[in-house]
Protein backbone atom coordinates (compact mmCIF):
# COMPACT_ATOMS: atom_id res chain seq x y z
CA UNK A 1 0.00 0.00 0.00
CA UNK A 2 1.23 3.18 -0.95
CA UNK A 3 0.56 6.42 0.72
CA UNK A 4 0.56 10.47 -0.46
CA UNK A 5 3.18 12.85 0.92
CA UNK A 6 0.80 15.39 2.87
CA UNK A 7 2.06 18.83 0.25
CA UNK A 8 3.16 21.51 3.03
CA UNK A 9 3.79 25.26 1.94
CA UNK A 10 6.77 27.16 4.21
CA UNK A 11 7.39 30.47 3.53
CA UNK A 12 8.66 33.37 6.26
CA UNK A 13 7.52 36.35 6.21
CA UNK A 14 9.26 38.45 9.07
CA UNK A 15 9.77 42.11 10.02
CA UNK A 16 9.65 44.44 13.48
CA UNK A 17 8.58 47.32 12.54
CA UNK A 18 9.10 50.68 14.32
CA UNK A 19 6.03 52.18 13.44
CA UNK A 20 7.41 55.93 13.80
CA UNK A 21 10.50 55.57 12.12
CA UNK A 22 11.24 57.55 8.99
CA UNK A 23 12.76 54.73 7.31
CA UNK A 24 10.90 52.84 5.01
CA UNK A 25 12.29 49.40 5.18
CA UNK A 26 11.77 48.12 1.42
CA UNK A 27 12.12 44.96 -0.71
CA UNK A 28 16.14 46.12 -1.02
CA UNK A 29 16.19 46.07 2.98
CA UNK A 30 15.10 42.24 2.77
CA UNK A 31 17.64 41.50 0.22
CA UNK A 32 20.34 42.34 2.44
CA UNK A 33 19.16 40.45 5.62
CA UNK A 34 17.49 37.54 3.71
CA UNK A 35 15.25 36.87 0.64
CA UNK A 36 15.23 33.31 -0.90
CA UNK A 37 12.93 31.48 -3.11
CA UNK A 38 11.53 28.26 -3.81
CA UNK A 39 14.29 25.28 -3.09
CA UNK A 40 17.00 27.81 -2.62
CA UNK A 41 15.64 28.20 1.24
CA UNK A 42 15.75 24.89 1.37
CA UNK A 43 19.77 24.46 0.66
CA UNK A 44 20.53 27.86 2.55
CA UNK A 45 18.40 27.35 5.86
CA UNK A 46 18.70 23.47 6.14
CA UNK A 47 20.79 22.34 9.43
CA UNK A 48 20.58 26.07 10.57
CA UNK A 49 19.32 27.13 13.97
CA UNK A 50 16.62 29.10 13.03
CA UNK A 51 12.79 28.54 12.50
CA UNK A 52 12.61 27.37 9.01
CA UNK A 53 15.42 25.01 9.96
CA UNK A 54 13.31 23.33 12.30
CA UNK A 55 10.44 23.00 10.03
CA UNK A 56 12.78 21.32 7.63
CA UNK A 57 13.99 18.92 10.22
CA UNK A 58 10.47 17.99 10.76
CA UNK A 59 9.37 17.66 7.51
CA UNK A 60 12.01 15.18 6.97
CA UNK A 61 11.26 12.87 9.90
CA UNK A 62 7.00 13.48 9.45
CA UNK A 63 7.43 12.24 5.05
CA UNK A 64 6.03 15.69 4.47
CA UNK A 65 6.64 17.37 0.84
CA UNK A 66 7.66 20.77 1.55
CA UNK A 67 6.58 23.43 -1.17
CA UNK A 68 9.27 25.93 -0.42
CA UNK A 69 7.82 29.44 -1.31
CA UNK A 70 10.01 32.55 -0.32
CA UNK A 71 11.87 33.38 2.78
CA UNK A 72 12.31 37.17 3.40
CA UNK A 73 13.45 38.76 7.08
CA UNK A 74 14.66 42.82 7.09
CA UNK A 75 16.53 44.14 10.51
CA UNK A 76 14.12 45.90 12.72
CA UNK A 77 13.43 49.68 11.00
CA UNK A 78 10.71 51.29 9.87
CA UNK A 79 6.79 50.62 8.27
CA UNK A 80 7.58 47.98 5.35
CA UNK A 81 6.64 49.62 1.86
CA UNK A 82 3.52 48.21 0.98
CA UNK A 83 5.26 47.97 -2.49
CA UNK A 84 7.54 45.09 -0.62
CA UNK A 85 4.84 44.14 1.11
CA UNK A 86 2.64 43.10 -2.27
CA UNK A 87 6.09 41.46 -3.33
CA UNK A 88 6.80 38.97 -0.53
CA UNK A 89 3.03 37.68 -0.03
CA UNK A 90 1.88 37.23 -3.83
CA UNK A 91 4.10 34.01 -4.21
CA UNK A 92 2.49 32.83 -1.37
CA UNK A 93 -0.77 33.43 -2.87
CA UNK A 94 -0.12 32.60 -6.42
CA UNK A 95 1.28 29.23 -4.75
CA UNK A 96 -2.19 28.38 -2.80
CA UNK A 97 -4.35 29.67 -5.99
CA UNK A 98 -2.26 27.47 -8.65
CA UNK A 99 -1.75 24.08 -5.90
CA UNK A 100 -4.89 23.44 -4.90
CA UNK A 101 -3.83 20.05 -3.06
CA UNK A 102 -1.17 21.77 -0.63
CA UNK A 103 -2.29 19.93 2.90
CA UNK A 104 -0.99 21.81 5.16
CA UNK A 105 0.57 25.84 5.97
CA UNK A 106 3.36 26.88 8.22
CA UNK A 107 4.14 30.41 8.46
CA UNK A 108 7.38 32.10 9.95
CA UNK A 109 6.50 35.60 10.88
CA UNK A 110 7.12 37.80 13.26
CA UNK A 111 4.03 39.42 14.81
CA UNK A 112 5.08 42.85 14.56
CA UNK A 113 5.40 43.90 11.33
CA UNK A 114 3.78 47.07 10.28
CA UNK A 115 3.46 48.10 6.56
CA UNK A 116 2.06 51.30 5.18
CA UNK A 117 -1.78 51.47 5.39
CA UNK A 118 -1.80 48.65 6.78
CA UNK A 119 -1.00 48.04 10.66
CA UNK A 120 -2.00 44.34 10.71
CA UNK A 121 -0.44 42.81 7.67
CA UNK A 122 -0.07 39.68 9.33
CA UNK A 123 -3.55 39.22 10.13
CA UNK A 124 -3.94 40.03 6.48
CA UNK A 125 -1.88 37.35 5.05
CA UNK A 126 -3.59 34.82 7.41
CA UNK A 127 -6.98 35.88 5.88
CA UNK A 128 -5.82 35.60 2.76
CA UNK A 129 -4.22 31.93 3.44
CA UNK A 130 -7.65 31.19 4.81
CA UNK A 131 -9.69 32.12 2.56
CA UNK A 132 -7.58 29.74 -0.20
CA UNK A 133 -7.33 26.84 1.68
CA UNK A 134 -10.53 26.53 3.64
CA UNK A 135 -11.53 25.32 6.64
CA UNK A 136 -10.47 22.19 7.20
CA UNK A 137 -6.13 22.83 6.57
CA UNK A 138 -4.31 23.32 8.67
CA UNK A 139 -2.45 26.25 9.26
CA UNK A 140 0.48 26.96 11.90
CA UNK A 141 2.84 30.44 12.35
CA UNK A 142 5.59 30.65 14.51
CA UNK A 143 5.74 33.94 16.00
CA UNK A 144 8.34 36.14 17.82
CA UNK A 145 8.44 36.33 21.30
CA UNK A 146 7.59 40.18 21.03
CA UNK A 147 4.82 39.90 18.43
CA UNK A 148 1.91 42.27 19.07
CA UNK A 149 -0.81 39.47 18.46
CA UNK A 150 -3.88 40.55 16.76
CA UNK A 151 -7.74 39.13 16.82
CA UNK A 152 -7.31 38.48 12.84
CA UNK A 153 -3.90 36.32 13.42
CA UNK A 154 -5.85 34.49 16.03
CA UNK A 155 -9.43 33.98 13.85
CA UNK A 156 -7.67 33.10 10.83
CA UNK A 157 -4.57 30.94 11.98
CA UNK A 158 -4.98 27.35 14.01
CA UNK A 159 -1.42 27.05 15.53
CA UNK A 160 0.49 30.21 16.95
CA UNK A 161 3.25 28.93 18.64
CA UNK A 162 5.86 31.59 19.80
CA UNK A 163 9.98 31.70 20.63
CA UNK A 164 10.41 31.25 24.64
CA UNK A 165 13.45 32.64 25.24
CA UNK A 166 15.33 36.49 25.07
CA UNK A 167 17.57 36.22 23.42
CA UNK A 168 16.02 34.33 20.86
CA UNK A 169 18.14 31.02 20.72
CA UNK A 170 15.13 28.81 20.06
CA UNK A 171 13.98 29.96 17.21
CA UNK A 172 15.06 26.02 15.82
CA UNK A 173 12.78 24.38 18.37
CA UNK A 174 9.69 26.84 17.87
CA UNK A 175 9.73 25.65 14.52
CA UNK A 176 9.79 21.97 15.15
CA UNK A 177 6.88 22.99 18.08
CA UNK A 178 4.74 24.13 15.19
CA UNK A 179 5.56 21.63 12.95
CA UNK A 180 4.93 19.01 15.10
CA UNK A 181 1.56 19.89 15.88
CA UNK A 182 0.57 20.66 12.06
CA UNK A 183 1.28 16.74 12.01
CA UNK A 184 -0.61 16.37 14.95
CA UNK A 185 -3.54 17.57 12.76
CA UNK A 186 -2.72 16.29 10.00
CA UNK A 187 -3.18 12.64 11.23
CA UNK A 188 -6.25 13.49 12.93
CA UNK A 189 -5.33 13.42 16.19
CA UNK A 190 -5.85 16.88 17.57
CA UNK A 191 -7.83 20.03 15.60
CA UNK A 192 -6.45 22.99 17.27
CA UNK A 193 -7.62 26.34 17.93
CA UNK A 194 -5.67 28.96 19.31
CA UNK A 195 -7.57 31.56 22.15
CA UNK A 196 -5.82 34.86 22.92
CA UNK A 197 -5.72 36.93 26.43
CA UNK A 198 -4.97 40.29 26.92
CA UNK A 199 -5.16 43.39 29.69
CA UNK A 200 -4.86 47.01 28.91
CA UNK A 201 -1.39 47.38 28.62
CA UNK A 202 1.59 48.22 25.92
CA UNK A 203 4.63 47.74 27.79
CA UNK A 204 5.74 44.29 30.45
CA UNK A 205 6.21 41.00 31.13
CA UNK A 206 10.45 42.52 31.12
CA UNK A 207 9.87 42.58 27.92
CA UNK A 208 10.56 38.92 28.03
CA UNK A 209 14.19 38.94 28.80
CA UNK A 210 14.98 34.92 30.36
CA UNK A 211 18.42 35.71 31.42
CA UNK A 212 18.75 34.48 34.79
CA UNK A 213 16.06 34.48 37.10
CA UNK A 214 13.23 36.81 35.68
CA UNK A 215 9.82 37.43 35.95
CA UNK A 216 9.35 35.90 32.51
CA UNK A 217 10.88 32.89 33.53
CA UNK A 218 8.98 32.32 36.06
CA UNK A 219 6.01 32.81 33.99
CA UNK A 220 7.32 30.33 31.31
CA UNK A 221 7.84 27.70 34.02
CA UNK A 222 3.91 28.15 34.82
CA UNK A 223 2.94 28.30 31.28
CA UNK A 224 5.15 24.64 30.73
CA UNK A 225 3.62 23.37 34.28
CA UNK A 226 0.07 24.31 32.81
CA UNK A 227 1.32 22.11 29.19
CA UNK A 228 1.93 19.12 31.74
CA UNK A 229 -1.39 19.17 33.76
CA UNK A 230 -4.02 20.31 30.96
CA UNK A 231 -4.38 17.65 27.97
CA UNK A 232 -6.57 20.93 26.11
CA UNK A 233 -3.72 23.03 26.40
CA UNK A 234 -1.43 21.93 23.52
CA UNK A 235 0.92 25.27 23.56
CA UNK A 236 1.21 27.94 25.91
CA UNK A 237 3.04 31.25 24.61
CA UNK A 238 3.75 34.20 26.57
CA UNK A 239 4.27 37.82 24.59
CA UNK A 240 6.14 40.48 25.40
CA UNK A 241 4.49 42.70 22.67
CA UNK A 242 6.13 45.42 20.94
CA UNK A 243 5.78 48.99 21.92
CA UNK A 244 6.89 50.81 18.57
CA UNK A 245 4.36 48.96 16.89
CA UNK A 246 0.79 50.86 15.95
CA UNK A 247 -2.00 48.53 15.87
CA UNK A 248 -4.96 48.19 17.94
CA UNK A 249 -4.09 44.78 19.82
CA UNK A 250 -0.60 46.03 20.67
CA UNK A 251 1.07 44.63 24.00
CA UNK A 252 1.22 41.64 25.77
CA UNK A 253 -0.28 38.62 24.94
CA UNK A 254 -0.72 34.64 26.28
CA UNK A 255 -2.12 32.29 23.53
CA UNK A 256 -3.22 29.15 24.17
CA UNK A 257 -3.07 26.38 21.20
CA UNK A 258 -6.37 24.33 22.62
CA UNK A 259 -8.03 21.25 21.39
CA UNK A 260 -10.92 19.93 22.70
CA UNK A 261 -12.62 21.54 25.96
CA UNK A 262 -11.52 25.63 25.11
CA UNK A 263 -12.72 26.37 28.59
CA UNK A 264 -10.09 25.31 30.45
CA UNK A 265 -7.19 27.13 28.21
CA UNK A 266 -8.96 30.17 28.26
CA UNK A 267 -8.79 30.36 31.69
CA UNK A 268 -5.37 29.31 31.63
CA UNK A 269 -4.59 32.26 29.66
CA UNK A 270 -6.21 34.37 31.28
CA UNK A 271 -4.54 33.45 34.28
CA UNK A 272 -1.15 33.90 33.25
CA UNK A 273 -2.15 37.42 31.57
CA UNK A 274 -3.30 38.01 35.01
CA UNK A 275 -0.29 37.85 36.56
CA UNK A 276 1.48 39.70 33.80
CA UNK A 277 -0.54 42.51 34.17
CA UNK A 278 0.02 42.71 38.05
CA UNK A 279 3.78 42.86 37.66
CA UNK A 280 3.46 44.68 34.18
CA UNK A 281 6.13 47.08 36.19
CA UNK A 282 8.70 45.01 37.07
CA UNK A 283 12.00 45.54 34.70
CA UNK A 284 15.41 43.55 35.51
CA UNK A 285 16.99 46.67 33.33
CA UNK A 286 17.41 50.16 34.12
CA UNK A 287 18.40 52.23 31.94
CA UNK A 288 21.97 54.79 33.15
CA UNK A 289 22.68 58.26 31.54
CA UNK A 290 25.68 58.83 29.75
CA UNK A 291 27.37 60.44 32.90
CA UNK A 292 26.55 57.38 35.02
CA UNK A 293 27.64 54.91 31.89
CA UNK A 294 31.53 56.76 31.97
CA UNK A 295 31.70 57.09 35.77
CA UNK A 296 31.47 53.09 35.59
CA UNK A 297 33.56 52.52 33.16
CA UNK A 298 36.20 54.31 35.06
CA UNK A 299 35.87 52.10 38.12
CA UNK A 300 38.48 49.46 38.54
CA UNK A 301 37.72 46.15 36.80
CA UNK A 302 36.80 43.83 39.31
CA UNK A 303 37.56 40.86 36.79
CA UNK A 304 39.03 39.95 33.00
CA UNK A 305 36.73 41.50 29.92
CA UNK A 306 35.07 44.46 28.47
CA UNK A 307 32.79 46.33 30.27
CA UNK A 308 29.92 46.48 27.78
CA UNK A 309 27.69 49.98 27.23
CA UNK A 310 24.23 49.00 25.48
CA UNK A 311 23.27 51.94 23.33
CA UNK A 312 19.69 51.15 24.20
CA UNK A 313 17.44 53.47 22.77
CA UNK A 314 19.45 53.40 19.44
CA UNK A 315 19.48 49.54 19.40
CA UNK A 316 18.61 48.57 15.55
CA UNK A 317 16.63 45.67 17.39
CA UNK A 318 14.11 48.13 18.53
CA UNK A 319 14.74 50.03 15.56
CA UNK A 320 16.79 52.92 16.35
CA UNK A 321 18.42 54.16 13.88
CA UNK A 322 21.74 53.02 14.91
CA UNK A 323 24.06 56.02 14.45
CA UNK A 324 23.17 58.20 17.21
CA UNK A 325 26.63 59.71 18.49
CA UNK A 326 26.09 61.39 22.02
CA UNK A 327 27.82 58.45 23.50
CA UNK A 328 30.43 58.57 20.64
CA UNK A 329 31.09 61.96 21.62
CA UNK A 330 31.43 61.42 26.07
CA UNK A 331 33.73 58.24 25.17
CA UNK A 332 36.19 60.18 22.60
CA UNK A 333 36.17 63.38 25.51
CA UNK A 334 37.32 60.47 27.71
CA UNK A 335 40.09 58.62 25.72
CA UNK A 336 40.12 55.25 28.05
CA UNK A 337 42.75 53.36 26.63
CA UNK A 338 40.93 49.94 25.22
CA UNK A 339 37.69 51.63 24.01
CA UNK A 340 36.17 50.76 20.83
CA UNK A 341 32.23 51.72 19.53
CA UNK A 342 30.35 50.41 17.12
CA UNK A 343 28.54 49.00 15.03
CA UNK A 344 27.63 52.66 13.76
CA UNK A 345 25.64 52.69 10.53
CA UNK A 346 27.52 55.29 8.66
CA UNK A 347 27.94 53.77 4.98
CA UNK A 348 28.76 57.32 3.75
CA UNK A 349 32.03 57.26 6.26
CA UNK A 350 32.64 53.66 5.81
CA UNK A 351 33.08 54.14 1.90
CA UNK A 352 35.24 56.99 2.81
CA UNK A 353 37.62 55.22 4.72
CA UNK A 354 38.12 52.24 2.59
CA UNK A 355 38.22 54.74 -0.55
CA UNK A 356 41.13 56.15 1.48
CA UNK A 357 42.57 52.93 2.77
CA UNK A 358 44.29 51.37 5.15
CA UNK A 359 46.86 53.79 6.71
CA UNK A 360 45.07 56.83 5.57
CA UNK A 361 43.95 59.69 7.83
CA UNK A 362 40.59 61.01 6.42
CA UNK A 363 38.71 63.66 8.26
CA UNK A 364 35.12 61.69 8.46
CA UNK A 365 31.45 63.44 10.12
CA UNK A 366 30.41 60.05 11.81
CA UNK A 367 27.11 59.01 12.43
CA UNK A 368 24.10 61.15 13.20
CA UNK A 369 22.93 61.32 9.71
CA UNK A 370 19.41 59.91 9.79
CA UNK A 371 17.83 62.35 12.40
CA UNK A 372 19.99 64.23 14.81
CA UNK A 373 16.63 64.80 16.60
CA UNK A 374 17.25 61.45 18.20
CA UNK A 375 20.45 61.12 19.85
CA UNK A 376 22.66 63.95 18.29
CA UNK A 377 24.18 64.70 14.99
CA UNK A 378 27.60 63.67 13.27
CA UNK A 379 30.90 63.99 15.38
CA UNK A 380 33.92 65.16 12.89
CA UNK A 381 36.99 63.46 13.80
CA UNK A 382 39.92 62.84 12.14
CA UNK A 383 40.41 58.86 12.19
CA UNK A 384 43.49 56.31 10.94
CA UNK A 385 41.88 53.69 9.14
CA UNK A 386 42.83 50.43 10.90
CA UNK A 387 41.29 47.81 8.99
CA UNK A 388 38.37 47.41 5.98
CA UNK A 389 36.27 44.52 5.53
CA UNK A 390 33.45 43.66 3.04
CA UNK A 391 31.54 42.63 6.38
CA UNK A 392 29.88 39.58 5.88
CA UNK A 393 29.99 35.98 8.28
CA UNK A 394 28.69 33.19 9.52
CA UNK A 395 27.02 33.39 12.57
CA UNK A 396 28.61 31.15 15.13
CA UNK A 397 27.12 32.20 18.44
CA UNK A 398 23.83 31.19 19.64
CA UNK A 399 21.61 32.98 18.02
CA UNK A 400 20.87 32.18 14.58
CA UNK A 401 23.93 30.09 14.41
CA UNK A 402 24.79 28.94 10.65
CA UNK A 403 22.74 31.17 8.69
CA UNK A 404 24.91 34.26 6.82
CA UNK A 405 25.42 37.38 7.32
CA UNK A 406 26.82 41.12 7.34
CA UNK A 407 27.64 44.59 8.51
CA UNK A 408 28.32 45.39 4.62
CA UNK A 409 31.70 47.22 4.27
CA UNK A 410 32.62 48.58 7.27
CA UNK A 411 35.72 50.09 8.38
CA UNK A 412 37.50 50.07 11.87
CA UNK A 413 39.25 53.61 12.78
CA UNK A 414 41.49 54.92 15.41
CA UNK A 415 40.90 58.16 17.50
CA UNK A 416 42.99 58.17 19.91
CA UNK A 417 42.58 56.04 22.54
CA UNK A 418 39.23 54.96 20.77
CA UNK A 419 38.58 52.73 18.21
CA UNK A 420 35.07 52.88 16.25
CA UNK A 421 33.39 50.29 13.58
CA UNK A 422 31.73 52.15 11.15
CA UNK A 423 29.45 49.73 8.85
CA UNK A 424 27.37 50.05 6.22
CA UNK A 425 24.21 47.93 7.00
CA UNK A 426 21.97 48.66 10.03
CA UNK A 427 22.52 45.80 11.81
CA UNK A 428 21.95 45.29 15.72
CA UNK A 429 24.69 43.98 17.51
CA UNK A 430 24.52 40.37 17.79
CA UNK A 431 27.45 38.62 18.33
CA UNK A 432 31.67 38.69 18.31
CA UNK A 433 31.64 37.48 14.60
CA UNK A 434 30.62 40.73 13.87
CA UNK A 435 33.80 42.80 15.26
CA UNK A 436 36.03 39.67 13.88
CA UNK A 437 35.50 40.68 10.22
CA UNK A 438 37.75 43.61 11.01
CA UNK A 439 40.15 41.91 13.12
CA UNK A 440 39.24 42.78 16.29
CA UNK A 441 38.78 40.32 19.44
CA UNK A 442 36.77 42.35 21.78
CA UNK A 443 37.54 39.86 24.79
CA UNK A 444 40.52 42.13 24.85
CA UNK A 445 39.20 45.33 25.36
CA UNK A 446 37.97 47.20 28.52
CA UNK A 447 35.32 49.14 27.11
CA UNK A 448 32.43 48.32 23.98
CA UNK A 449 29.60 50.35 23.52
CA UNK A 450 27.59 48.81 21.25
CA UNK A 451 23.97 49.46 19.35
CA UNK A 452 22.14 46.57 21.46
CA UNK A 453 18.91 45.60 23.64
CA UNK A 454 18.71 41.96 23.86
CA UNK A 455 20.09 39.56 20.95
CA UNK A 456 23.87 40.41 22.13
CA UNK A 457 23.70 39.01 25.56
CA UNK A 458 23.79 35.57 24.18
CA UNK A 459 27.01 35.55 22.91
CA UNK A 460 28.98 38.46 24.09
CA UNK A 461 27.59 38.65 28.16
CA UNK A 462 29.65 35.13 28.81
CA UNK A 463 32.61 36.97 28.16
CA UNK A 464 32.19 40.49 29.64
CA UNK A 465 32.66 41.76 33.15
CA UNK A 466 29.19 43.81 33.13
CA UNK A 467 26.53 45.46 30.99
CA UNK A 468 25.40 48.97 31.38
CA UNK A 469 22.14 49.74 29.76
CA UNK A 470 22.21 53.44 28.61
CA UNK A 471 19.67 55.95 27.37
CA UNK A 472 21.28 57.86 24.72
CA UNK A 473 18.36 59.84 23.18
CA UNK A 474 17.38 57.56 20.43
CA UNK A 475 14.47 56.64 18.90
CA UNK A 476 13.62 53.60 20.52
CA UNK A 477 12.09 55.85 23.09
CA UNK A 478 11.80 54.80 26.98
CA UNK A 479 8.88 56.99 27.35
CA UNK A 480 6.41 55.99 25.62
CA UNK A 481 4.08 59.24 26.24
CA UNK A 482 6.50 60.74 23.66
CA UNK A 483 4.86 58.47 20.84
CA UNK A 484 2.16 59.62 18.45
CA UNK A 485 0.02 56.78 18.67
CA UNK A 486 -2.85 56.30 16.38
CA UNK A 487 -4.27 52.84 16.27
CA UNK A 488 -3.81 51.96 19.83
CA UNK A 489 -6.67 50.61 22.28
CA UNK A 490 -7.22 53.19 24.43
CA UNK A 491 -7.05 53.58 27.75
CA UNK A 492 -3.61 51.69 28.00
CA UNK A 493 -1.14 51.46 30.76
CA UNK A 494 1.60 53.37 31.23
CA UNK A 495 0.21 56.18 28.61
CA UNK A 496 -3.42 56.72 30.99
CA UNK A 497 -4.39 56.19 34.17
CA UNK A 498 -6.60 52.90 34.29
CA UNK A 499 -9.77 52.85 36.52
CA UNK A 500 -8.76 51.54 40.05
Amino acid sequence: MTTTQPRVLLARLSHESHAFSRLITTLAEFGREELFFGEDMLTRLAGTRTEIGGVIEAAREHGWELVPVVSACASTAGPVSRAAYDALTEPILRTLDEQPDIAGVVLSLHGAMFVEGLPDPEGDLLCRIRQRVGPGVPVAATLDLHANVTDAMVRYADILTSYRTTPHVDQHETGRRASDLVQRALRGEIRPRTLVARRPMIAGMDLGRTLGDTPMTRLQARARDWERRETAALDISLNAGYYMGDVYEAGPSVLVVADGDEGPCQRIADELIDDAFSWRDQKTVHLKSIDEAIARCREPADRPGPLILADYTDGPGGGGYGDATRLLQALLDAQMPGTLVGLIHDPESARQAIDAGVGAEPDLRIGGKTDERFGGGPVVVRARVLAVSDGRYVRSGPFKTGTQASIGPSALLQCGEVQIVVASHRVQAEERGQYRVLGVDIERLQVVALKGINHFRADIEPIARGIVFVEAGGIHASDLRSLPYRNLRRPVWPLDELPS
